[in-house]
């Protein structure tokens, strides 16, 4: 029996292609932050503080830990600068990224059926951003944290591991109090997301067409399709024969 699902954002409850939204991303961050330092040493920081979450192996900390003890010091900025300069582009500049995103439809019905069924939802995106930049886009999918209060959602100050390490979906069924078996991820990621079924955790492989997979037919999954037919799985009662 199902009792959780563990919800990927970007690409399943949002059209959201990493490729086209990340270019005006940086750009828009560099903007942000001209005066603190260049756009030259400010992606070379990212960079590097990204490379460190995602080969975290949850002994340092949480990412955020991680990130900084590798951004700071090749940013030249301290603590409290850079932490209220993201907080800033976060509160003020990261909405217009909106535009470059485009709702699912069947997202919001998804999580509404999900809710009705009492099922416990988790937010299992790659935990690479503070909590307001997951809300701004579960808000641009139709899927509102305030109007769906998920169980959890994963940000980078929660979570100690990226995708596809296994401490990442064990740190999420921890949170929810559910056993492997009884929780499905939804993902478009067969390398990140669909890594779930090694912990014995159900998956629903969403298909995009921008996994890098060729046709994606060769993903091992335990069903795949579009958002609206994880919806009928829903529906139906059949996720639970999964």
């Amino acid at each position: 029996m199902i009792r959780a699902l563990l919800l990927d954002l970007d690409d399943t409850l949002l059209i959201n292609d990493w490729h086209t939204f990340y270019p005006p991303y940086l750009e828009r961050l560099a903007a942000h932050m001209r005066d603190l330092l260049p756009a030259t040493r400010l992606f070379a920081a990212l960079h590097a503080g990204n490379d460190a979450m995602f080969r975290s192996d949850g002994s340092q900390g949480t990412l955020d830990q991680v990130f900084m003890a590798r951004f700071l010091p090749l940013a030249g900025l301290d603590a409290e600068q850079a932490r209220a300069a993201f907080a800033a582009f976060y509160h003020h500049g990261f909405e217009a990224l909106q535009a470059h995103t485009a709702p699912d439809p069947a997202a919001p019905e998804l999580v509404r059926l999900a809710r009705e069924l009492g099922l416990k939802l988790a937010i299992a995106t790659q935990p690479v951003f503070p909590l307001e930049a997951v809300q701004a886009r579960l808000r641009w999918a139709g899927v509102p944290d305030e109007t769906f209060a998920y169980e959890y959602i994963s940000t980078f100050d929660t979570q100690r591991a990226c995708k596809p390490a296994p401490l990442f979906f064990t740190d999420l069924l921890a949170r929810l109090d559910v056993a492997p078996h009884e929780a499905l991820m939804a993902g478009d990621s067969s390398s990140s997301d669909m890594a779930a079924r090694h912990l014995g955790i159900k998956t629903f492989y969403v298909e995009r067409g921008r996994d890098g997979n060729g046709n994606g037919h060769d993903v091992k999954c335990d069903a795949r399709g579009s958002l609206a037919d994880l919806v009928d799985l829903l529906r139906t009662g059949a996720i639970h024969e999964l």
